[in-house]
């Protein structure tokens, strides 16, 4: 029973996270580490979890989707695509070599990167930093060094404590995108980042090779799915309300202060 509630907690806070600026993956690190998961198995569940967050985007931004069979949206498809290859590297690449599973058992890399990230978030209240927003370009008009920049800042995101979400829309802010744009943005690039990693996941889990499948039960792992998906909803609407009154930094405050408690909570354990 202990499990279960552990379990709902860890996609309640994964559906929570996974769009507010403050990175999901470094709070399932944290809430792995306190529940006494296994590292491995921790990793595994929450790319699960990231697929109710899949399933959010999916629906929250369907029409655009719809809208990549259109002509005139192929070049935003194109710069998807060129903004998904760093991440995909440095992804398959923590999972060939196993350090992935490293990082989500270090909570002291975890508080010092949430710490990285409610910096680089109270910088974009800095509105002298930023470009003007009335020469910024819709999402549809993103430039190939736009999105190189903006897919190398998602490569650092996957680092626990780094926000994905945060680091990507700020990113776009600095280079020149409009905010509800850079937000959109930020929210379909995680469709074949989340997606490759979860079909990974699935294909391990059916070979049986998947450390979710062996720590968890089926039930269990769907459960976390659609749990992880209903939070993912209402933080998704709730995000894209904060990007366009220009609110991102006030999320800075928490993460000093969660950053600073973990990197406590660790060195009281050295």
């Amino acid at each position: 029973m202990q499990d279960w509630i552990h379990i709902i907690i860890m996609a309640a806070a994964q559906g929570l996270t996974e769009f507010l600026p403050v990175s999901s993956s470094g709070h399932l690190v944290v809430l792995g580490k306190l529940f006494g998961f296994n590292a491995d198995a921790n990793l595994s569940l929450g790319i699960f979890m990231h697929a109710g967050s899949l399933f959010a985007i999916i629906l929250f931004y369907l029409k655009l989707l719809l809208g990549f069979f259109k002509k005139e949206q192929f070049h935003l498809l194109l710069m998807l695509i060129v903004a998904t290859i760093p991440a995909a590297v440095a992804g398959v690449t923590l999972k060939l070599t196993g350090w992935g599973a490293k990082l989500f058992d270090d909570p002291l890399i975890t508080g010092m990167a949430f710490l990285v990230t409610g910096a680089l978030l109270m910088l974009t209240g800095r509105k002298k930093l930023l470009p003007d927003q009335e020469q910024a370009v819709t999402v549809k008009d993103i430039s190939l060094r736009q999105a190189v920049i903006i897919g190398l800042v998602q490569m650092g995101a996957i680092l626990p404590g780094i926000s994905r979400s945060g680091s990507t829309i700020s990113a776009g802010l600095f280079c020149g995108v409009k905010r509800e744009d850079a937000a959109a943005f930020s929210f379909l690039l995680a469709l074949p980042a989340i997606g490759g990693a979860a079909l990974i996941e699935v294909i391990s889990a059916l070979r049986g090779h998947g450390d979710a499948g062996q720590a968890f039960s089926v039930l269990q792992i769907v459960t976390a799915v659609l749990v992880s998906f209903l939070f993912s909803m209402g933080a998704l609407a709730g995000v894209v309300t904060i990007v366009k009154k220009s609110r991102l930094s006030v999320f800075s405050w928490y993460l000093f202060a969660l950053g600073a408690a973990v990197i406590v909570w660790q060195a009281s354990k050295l």
